[in-house]
């Protein structure tokens, strides 16, 4: 579960979502999100509105993994997020789940999906911020 766990983070990171190969690395050629605000989205266009973001100083805490096996080469994993400001500010509450595909050489997001949530208490640790 924590290399998932670490690749999911990956892919809150700026830097990692401007890179092609780090897209092509973490993300399965037939990846399909839906996103908080309920629009679809394919490879395709997540790569574009990648490309399209501007680097900013909020970022995100997650927490509150955890890990289902649906098969051995297929995992859901489920988590909280929020968006952090700079100055602490705190805003975008989601429950997310993702599912990763083992390929034969490595994880890949093949499904992800945000959906709006209440507020929650952030917690500590090595694996929410990013």
């Amino acid at each position: 579960m924590d290399i998932l766990i670490e690749q999911e983070i990956e892919l809150h990171q700026y830097d990692i979502r401007q890179s092609k190969a780090d897209i092509d690395r973490l993300i399965h050629p037939c990846f399909l999100e839906v996103g908080k605000s309920g629009n679809s989205y394919d490879l395709t266009l997540i790569k574009q509105l990648m490309a399209s973001e501007a680097p900013s100083n909020t970022r995100v805490h997650s927490q509150n993994y955890q890990c289902i096996q649906l098969e051995p080469s297929v995992q859901l994993l489920t988590y909280e997020s929020v968006m952090v400001s700079a100055s602490g500010e705190v805003s975008d509450y989601a429950k997310r789940c993702s599912i990763w595909v083992f390929t034969g050489t490595c994880w890949q997001l093949k499904y992800h999906q945000g959906t709006p949530c209440t507020p929650f208490k952030l917690q500590n640790n090595e694996y929410h911020w990013c």
